[in-house]
């Protein structure tokens, strides 16, 4: 075996591989570059059957079974020849380059190391992390740059008879710009189904421009459907889509969003959709056309920025053209807005826009707030918010939050705590002015022997209106008093196992006693603003009253994947109720939920409220919440939340609601693996307070190794004055060619 020290020897041979990478937009791949320095530093060793050097010419020779390694690449050939002078190396007979599972295999190749010029013959490239099979007769290249493939093909299918694969008489590629097939065929099993003269792709390992594979469909209200889009690469930090969808019976409808990154922390993104509805698909489409008009606009501007770790702006605008623009086109706002399903559009109240500026100190935090809302409830859904047509929405514009852990209070054993707000409270119509608002806090935390724990708290919340628009004579100020104490203890009981996974299982047994008193004073001098919003700060509910409630909490102490030991809650159940002193008004029993007292007054005791949360194994989730009414004996209030997830995309999401004389509704969502190639999906909801389906949505997803395709049927409850419409769409993708992944991974 010889050593030879050689410049770029292996790396220029490798770069057949690493730039001939023909991607479609997919979105972003990964950067195959070779550091041409690191390279030159790598030893290279040579063994053959026979092995030659000339030291006149300072040519090397390996023949038979010729082999050449450096770091992780090995080329393999009967001949292998390399000149140090000239840097021109070649290879024949059964040629054979791998590197990290990339291969390229060929008859004969010639390349000149300087002008990095030559041409490889009859070559076979695969590309491992892209599944790319590459052939052409002759692969010449012509710069560093670029490339010159003579009757070649492309295909992401594996086999000798690939499902589909591009076949073209002549590709000029240029790496990191695109690549021009003249005189080319698409073929589906080898059999020609489609003649392009002409056809352009990128050929980037970023994010690269293109057309993304159109999705059609058809629909008993839009006509048959043709949705196309465009992603364009703008910058490093900077792109964007355009969707164009047309319908035959509706119209055609136009989406842009444009996103941005200035740094790791730091994006923003805008967002607009807008279509002209037909004048009769708008005639029978809208049995009642509300607010609605043929012109239909939605408009969102997010984005966030850190000046630093402990300050930052974030910001969200909507502007929609009519209140039933989420339930009409909840698809096109999911586009943009990921974290809404169609449910939780169809069923906002209020639409927000913020503007939320916050700075945290070690023990204090300072919010500046700018809340604008859009009532989306039309005059017959809630009268008492529309009641005319004048504008009754609760703005804040803006508002101040100030608060402060809880810490000592200079050298005592009390500890302080306090909260405060400034709001500017503004609307079109009614009621507005300003708020202060002040709510001190002291409290005695006590310890007794580290298993019984007392903290007694009292507070001053103070209120005060300025510039009230009302010529009522208010009381503008108003001081409620408020006492909390809270006793508990913790009992602790360790298991521990001889298990691969468990090591350990804590179990910890919180029982409590809370009492809380607010005296309410006479409010009713006290302005009342609108509470449609969440705005309930300037109402200081009476409370005289006593809870108990008992906590068990599970934790396991296991190994995860990377074989650490790590904590997590596996198990949690709650249980409480409370006991009345004093008629309550208007407070919550179970605030998250919103369940108000309802019982009557000589009824002492409360609802009994608990909570259920399970997470034995890893893919499994289960979260339970209910609320009970021991004297009527019935259950008021009842959610339950079944979530399962493995490591492929198989999922389950089975989710119940109930509220007494209120709703009564079942969501499933999932998708599920029938056998291979073949999955289904679903998401479906029914009101069985009304025996009525509401939205639904399955179909089948076939995923084969290169090409795959998806169908889908869909109904719409009709709602706010819309038929119901069922729709059917056709998806069909080619691995690496025009992939809209984003789509795929919608569910």
């Amino acid at each position: 075996m010889i050593n030879i020290y050689s410049h770029n020897f292996i790396k220029n041979i490798s770069r057949i591989i690493l730039l001939l990478i023909l991607t479609t937009h997919t979105a972003y791949s990964r950067d195959l570059s070779i550091d041409r320095k690191q390279l030159e530093t790598m030893p290279v060793d040579i063994k053959a059957d026979k092995l030659l050097q000339d030291n006149k010419n300072n040519l090397y020779i390996a023949e038979g079974n010729a082999e050449l390694h450096q770091g992780t690449r090995t080329l393999t050939a009967d001949y292998i020849e390399f000149n140090l002078d000239t840097q021109l190396a070649k290879a024949k007979g059964n040629v054979k380059l791998q590197q990290g599972g990339d291969i390229i295999q060929c008859e004969a190749f010639e390349i000149n190391f300087d002008t990095q010029v030559g041409e490889a013959h009859n070559a076979n490239i695969f590309l491992k992390q892209e599944n790319y099979h590459i052939k052409g007769k002759q692969i010449e290249k012509i710069s560093e740059n670029k490339y010159k493939v003579l009757n070649g093909t492309i295909t992401t299918c594996d086999g000798s008879n690939p499902v589909w694969s591009i076949e073209a008489k002549k590709m000029n590629l240029t790496v990191e710009g695109y690549a021009h097939l003249k005189n080319s065929f698409f073929k589906i099993k080898g059999l020609p189904v489609l003649y392009v003269p002409y056809f352009i792709f990128p050929v980037k390992n970023k994010r690269a421009t293109g057309l993304l594979i159109p999705e059609y469909g058809t629909s008993s209200s839009d006509g048959y459907e043709f949705n196309n889009s465009l992603f364009w690469a703008i910058s490093e930090n900077s792109d964007a889509t355009y969707w164009l969808d047309y319908a035959t019976k509706k119209g055609t409808g136009n989406g842009l969003e444009y996103r941005i990154r200035f740094k790791e922390n730091s994006w923003a993104k805008l967002y607009g959709y807008y279509i002209n509805e037909d004048n009769k698909y708008f005639d029978e489409e809208y049995s009642e056309t509300k607010d609605r008009s043929h012109k239909r606009i939605y408009l969102n501007f997010a984005g966030e920025h850190y000046f630093t770790n402990d300050l930052y702006l974030k910001a969200n605008a909507n502007y929609i053209s009519d209140r039933e623009f989420y339930g009409d086109y909840n698809e096109q706002v999911r586009r943009s807005l990921k974290k809404y399903n169609k449910s939780s559009l169809r069923s906002k109240d209020f639409d927000e826009s913020f503007l939320f500026l916050n700075k945290n100190w070690d023990t204090y935090n300072l919010i500046f707030n700018i809340d604008v809302y859009k009532n989306l409830l039309s005059s017959d859904d809630d009268t008492t918010l529309l009641s005319s047509d004048e504008d009754t929405t609760l703005h804040r514009l803006p508002q101040l939050l100030f608060s402060s852990m809880r810490q000592e209070l200079v050298d005592t054993p009390l500890f302080y705590q306090i909260d405060a707000s400034y709001d500017n409270l503004w609307r079109e119509s009614g009621l507005k002015g300003h708020r202060i608002t002040v709510f001190p806090k002291i409290s005695l935390p006590k310890n007794f022997n580290g298993w019984l724990k007392f903290n007694p708290e009292i507070g001053f919340k103070g209120i005060s209106y300025l510039d009230l628009n009302n010529n009522r004579n208010f009381d503008k100020e108003g001081i409620f008093p408020s006492i909390k104490a809270e006793l508990s203890t913790n009992f602790i009981k360790i298991f521990n196992f001889e298990n691969k996974n468990i090591k350990k299982i804590k179990h910890t047994i919180e029982p409590g006693l809370l009492y809380e008193y607010q005296l309410e004073n006479d409010q009713e001098e006290i302005p009342h603003f609108d509470t449609s919003n969440f705005d309930i700060q300037d109402r200081f509910y009476k409370r005289n009253v006593l809870s108990y409630y008992v906590k068990n909490r599970f934790t396991a102490l296991y190994t995860d994947m990377t074989n650490t030991l790590a904590e997590k809650e596996i198990g949690y159940i709650m249980l409480g109720q409370s006991v009345n002193f004093s008629e309550p008004k208007g407070g919550l029993y179970y605030k998250e939920d919103k369940i108000y007292y309802k019982g009557d007054p000589d009824e002492d005791f409360s609802d009994i409220f608990g909570e259920v949360r399970l997470s034995l194994l890893t893919a499994l989730y289960f979260k339970s919440k209910a609320v009970y009414d021991p004297y009527n004996n019935n259950l008021r209030y009842y959610s339950a939340l079944l979530n399962w997830r493995n490591n492929t995309k198989e999922y389950l999401k089975l989710e119940y609601q109930y509220a007494i004389n209120s709703y009564e509704t079942v969501d499933i969502q999932g998708k599920l693996k029938i056998y291979k190639p073949l999955y289904v999906f679903f998401d479906a909801r029914y009101d069985m307070l009304e025996n009525d389906d509401m939205d639904t949505e399955f179909g089948i997803d076939l995923e084969f190794g290169c090409w795959g395709t998806r169908i889908s049927i869909e109904n719409s409850s009709g709602s706010s004055g819309r038929k119901s419409d069922t729709s059917v769409h056709f998806f069909l993708y080619l691995i690496g060619l025009g992939m809209n992944t984003q789509y795929l991974n919608r569910n």
